[in-house]
């Protein structure tokens, strides 16, 4: 409950704090999130390609997987239109793919990783920008409490329906700046 109360917005603990629980608080644990490159590599061999948990697998918990293979399918489905409108066979079809599907799984791995970097104990590079990313994403988190448009706009993007950059654009991200500025203490990371 205390955690509850500590948070952004006082609405979850609004909600819970005459609550009961019903079970045993239980924990997952997933040892660790991959990010492959693909899109990097010079050479693959022609006739092949990887998509999905192959490029990115994530922590289960975001509930990213599948939406990232599904969006990837997508993408081929595009590129091998395009070559069958345009005659080209399947040779080179990799280097095509690969930074399209790298694209469709930075958005989810930036909103997973972001997220898992917060904690001391996870393994892995932290970008230089991770607080400034982390206090943003919190004050367009704490404006969703009472902006139902906003509110629609984070579930979108949490679910891959749009891409994350679209938390930036205006008037959001004045908004999200003027929150920060208005309760520099809960944007302390």
């Amino acid at each position: 409950m205390a955690f509850a109360k500590s948070l952004h917005t006082p609405k979850l603990y609004d909600l819970i704090r005459g609550a009961q629980r019903v079970s045993d608080i239980t924990s997952f644990r997933y040892p660790t999130a991959v990010r492959r490159h693909y899109e990097r590599l010079l050479n693959f061999p022609d006739g092949f390609l990887v998509l999905g948990d192959a490029i990115a697998s994530f922590n289960p918990i975001y509930g990213q997987g599948m939406s990232v293979a599904a969006l990837q399918v997508q993408a081929l489905q595009q590129i091998l239109a395009e070559r069958a409108a345009e005659a080209h066979g399947l040779a080179g079809l990799a280097p095509s793919f690969f930074p399209v599907a790298a694209g469709i799984a930075d958005n989810a791995w930036i909103l997973a990783a972001d997220q898992d970097l917060v904690f001391p104990q996870t393994q892995g590079e932290r970008p230089p920008d991770l607080k400034q990313r982390l206090a943003y994403f919190a004050a367009v988190v704490s404006l969703t409490a009472d902006d139902p448009a906003i509110h629609r706009l984070m579930i979108e993007v949490l679910n891959l329906c749009k891409p994350l950059s679209v938390l930036n654009d205006e008037p959001l991200r004045s908004r999200v700046l003027g929150e920060q500025r208005k309760h520099p203490e809960k944007y302390n990371f």
